[in-house]
């Protein structure tokens, strides 16, 4: 068991509910129209691709953190141990500032969708001052609370909108799928590229790895979780491109979303505004995951109060309501947080990992004082 006190320790299947919010976001509502740019058709195989580099990824941050003392098995150790006090410092502050990004994108990403689908009319600082109360409020409660809005996340759309979509079985055309294998390893690689960006946030692991009880029997979960991601990707895949045309794919943005709204049932008139409703859950659990992996790095960095990050982030979403107006900045946001997710998560990591099988274990060594503030307490 390691440091972080026993009330705030999550069962090893708490793990499964907590990476799958991490790899399924808001990217499932379009990822289907951004493979046109690359494998269009063929984007099975990237999704596949994708999800066995990032299981080769996860395999890595298993065995790196299971190389660390119990105690210092947190991201922000890790860096301070094999990369010193400064460089260290400055990597940990790069991925506090890779997961803000993470909330803020997807944060602008929900709200614009609401405005788009369900309240064109609707101011945006209106709708996302209620969305922040809501995160705040989650993300107060600690490691806990974030894990119980991770459970509800999934469970919505497993159980209320994926079931629901093969109710479109009958407007479906197989021969939209052919041919088969009809592009190169470079446009294979462009949608694979861009499917490693959904799976991205797997790098959450890094930080509520710690948390975790018996992490060993934590790995079987992980993998659950990338499996069944990977398999709501290809459902939802294969669904949009049997429906739509390549030329009707291109003119719809948000591929999952018009499937959706097909769908009709008894005293439901519009189906994505259900949906959209329901997808709350999801957008608040992938947020609050990410602010409180945000605020538990800079307490164990710099000492913050979880309390004090929290409302400074949220004094930052507020501000950025202003700031993100269209649709061309909040794709700027996009790639910027997706190229640094490139950097610290598909490149970082590895080197971290091979790093770590050179160094000597840190089980193995003597314990040498703590360097690093506790951060014991988990209340925000």
């Amino acid at each position: 068991m390691n440091t972080s006190e026993n009330r705030y320790a999550m069962s090893p299947l708490h793990l499964y509910f907590v990476l799958y919010v991490s790899f399924v976001g808001a990217g499932l509502m379009n990822f289907q129209h951004n493979m046109l740019r690359g494998a269009a058709n063929d984007g099975w195989i990237s999704i596949l691709a994708a999800a066995a580099i990032i299981g080769l990824i996860i395999k890595m941050m298993f065995v790196l953190l299971g190389r660390q003392s119990p105690d210092r098995s947190s991201l922000v150790h890790i860096n301070r141990r094999y990369w010193g006090s400064y460089l260290g410092a400055f990597i940990n502050w790069m991925f506090i500032l890779y997961f803000i990004m993470g909330a803020l994108v997807t944060f602008q990403t929900y709200v614009h969708i609401i405005q788009l689908w369900v309240l064109p009319t609707q101011n945006a600082w209106m709708l996302g001052l209620v969305i922040l109360i809501l995160i705040y409020y989650c993300v107060s409660g600690g490691i806990r609370s974030v894990a119980g809005i991770c459970l509800w996340g999934t469970l919505f759309i497993l159980i209320f909108v994926f079931p629901q979509t093969f109710m479109v079985a009958s407007y479906l055309h197989p021969r939209n799928l052919l041919p088969v294998l009809d592009h190169d390893a470079g446009a294979l690689w462009v949608s694979t590229r861009q499917m490693l960006h959904e799976f991205i946030g797997c790098g959450i692991l890094l930080v509520i790895y710690p948390y975790v009880k018996s992490p060993e029997r934590s790995v079987k979960w992980a993998y659950s979780a990338l499996f069944t991601a990977t398999a709501v990707y290809l459902v939802f895949f294969v669904l949009a491109y049997m429906f739509f045309s390549p030329g009707q794919m291109k003119e719809h943005l948000w591929p999952t979303l018009s499937l959706i709204s097909i769908i009709e049932l008894p005293l439901i008139q519009r189906m994505e505004y259900l949906a959209l409703s329901l997808w709350l859950l999801k957008m608040l659990s992938i947020i609050a995951l990410s602010l409180w992996a945000s605020c538990r790095c800079m307490k164990l960095q710099s000492a913050i109060r979880p309390s004090l990050g929290l409302k400074a982030m949220i004094l930052l979403f507020v501000t950025m309501l202003f700031v993100v107006k269209d649709t061309v900045m909040l794709e700027k946001l996009t790639a910027w947080y997706d190229l640094t997710g490139e950097m610290l998560i598909l490149m970082y990591v590895p080197l971290l990992f091979l790093v770590s099988l050179i160094r000597r274990s840190d089980r193995d060594r003597p314990r040498q004082g703590e360097p690093l503030h506790s951060g014991k307490g988990e209340g925000v």
